[in-house]
């Protein structure tokens, strides 16, 4: 029999209350039992970006004794839910999220959240957040905390969809709550106390190393988020980025447009596990490969990416709707939404120092314009060179970086904005051969 402490037996004493309620909405019963203003918590979970963060009420958090049991409960919470489905107790469906689904909310904080001027505005009352790890009233006031980790696989995995409850939890809740029976007098005696004593102390004994072992119900996903909820975490200034503590791995693959022709229909290296294609250029070219370069890519089973050429003449805003008019189809497993900017995007490649600024203003109102339509945040490819005359505002830093340099060297030469930052991909060489044609070689760190 697997042992409860007091929150999992009220956690399973509320699941056992809604059984005869045939199927039941996940996020309903979460908000009420846990996710609530009454309990001070509550769950933001970005599903693109694949990453989590578990917020707690200021005066929990700000406490390093409530903060701690807050951090335990959230860990058993998922710890028991986990059991419960993989033990056949429950059994948790999992509804497919589309990329229109950014983002998943829990806590009966939230109303209709939505996406205003670089905010997430929570619910009616102008609760926002505009950093990962804070929650502000209309004040501006911070209210909630949060903590964040990056690996949400596990928390999706139970948080999400809507369960069935089995009559097995009846079993659990009658192990936990046996029936009183009379001890008939005769039994009564003296001398049985100490041996009552001693079986208290063994199963004392027996709780506490059960509790401490590896047992097959608990999966080694859960040691790994206690080990992440009890370590700090490097925090952004950007609700929409996620930051990692893995190993990042090298993978390889190819960028084309119209002028690789059809360079996807023949077999590709196994080498190769990505391939990112131009789909856009200004406000309204099409690449005339792109529809069919999109499908196959996708055919091939290989991560996909799609970039749009930045025209400086053009009006950001046009450019951003029409770029996403054409990926919107895009999947939470494809790149997010890639900008290139190069000494091609200017008529005149010796800008004034005016016409740098106005640049970056422009390309940052596209930015932001295409964060906030795909829910992403998107990802800017140029060259050392470029990005190091026109790219020189510190709010590009927040965006990943393709890095184009074909020096032949062990890592690419980075732009000032991304020299602390680090680079994603790498066009390493112009001159790689797929099937006598050539194209580009890409490195994707990924992480």
């Amino acid at each position: 029999m697997r042992s409860y402490n007091d929150f999992e037996i009220a956690i399973l004493k509320e699941i056992s209350s809604f059984r005869k309620e045939g199927i039941i909405s996940l996020k309903d019963f979460l908000q009420k039992i846990f996710f609530n203003t009454d309990r001070g918590k509550a769950l933001i979970i970005q599903l693109r970006e694949q990453y989590t963060i578990y917020f707690i009420e200021n005066k929990i958090y700000n406490n390093p004794i409530t903060k701690r049991k807050a951090i335990l409960e959230f860990s058993e919470l998922l710890t028991l839910l986990d059991f419960l489905n993989s033990s056949g107790i429950i059994s948790i469906f999992r509804k497919q999220h589309s990329i229109k689904e950014p983002m998943y909310f829990l806590s009966n904080l939230f109303h209709e959240p939505k996406i205003e001027n670089n905010k997430i505005i929570l619910n009616d009352n102008g609760v926002y957040t505009d950093k990962p790890e804070e929650l502000k009233n209309a004040k501006g006031d911070v209210i909630y905390k949060g903590i964040q980790f990056n690996d949400s696989h596990f928390v999706i995995k139970n948080l999400m969809g809507s369960i069935v409850i089995s009559d097995k939890i009846n079993k659990i809740i009658n192990e936990i709550n046996p029936k009183k029976i009379k001890v008939p007098f005769y039994k009564k005696k003296s001398f049985m106390s100490f041996s009552l004593f001693s079986i208290a102390v063994l199963l004392l004994f027996g709780i506490h190393n059960s509790n401490r072992r590896n047992t097959n119900e608990i999966k080694n996903s859960i040691h790994k988020l206690h080990k992440k909820l009890n370590t700090p975490v490097k925090r952004t200034s950007n609700p929409f980025k996620t930051t990692t503590t893995k190993s990042p791995v090298k993978k390889y693959g190819i960028d084309i447009s119209k002028w690789n022709g059809t360079i996807l229909k023949n077999k590709l290296p196994d080498s190769l596990h990505f391939v990112i294609c131009k789909a856009t250029e200004g406000k309204n070219y099409l690449d005339p490969m792109f529809k069919d370069n999109w499908k196959q890519i996708s055919n091939l089973n290989l991560k996909r990416g799609a970039y749009h050429f930045y025209v400086i003449k053009d009006n950001p805003i046009k450019q951003a709707k029409f770029f996403w008019e054409q990926i919107k189809d895009m999947t939470l497993y494809d790149f997010p939404p890639i900008i290139d900017v190069e000494s091609g995007s200017s008529l005149n490649e010796k800008l004034s120092i005016s016409e740098i600024k106005n640049l970056q203003t422009k390309l940052l109102r596209f930015l932001y314009k295409l964060e906030t339509l795909s829910g992403r945040v998107p990802m800017i490819y140029s060259s050392h060179k470029f990005a190091n005359i026109h790219l020189l505002s510190k709010k590009f830093s927040k965006y990943p970086l393709w890095i184009a340099d074909y020096d032949n060297t062990k890592s690419p030469n980075l732009p000032t904005v991304w020299k602390n930052i680090g680079w994603t991909i790498w066009q390493k060489t112009p001159y790689y051969s797929v099937n006598l044609k050539s194209t580009d070689l890409d490195i994707y760190l990924e992480r």
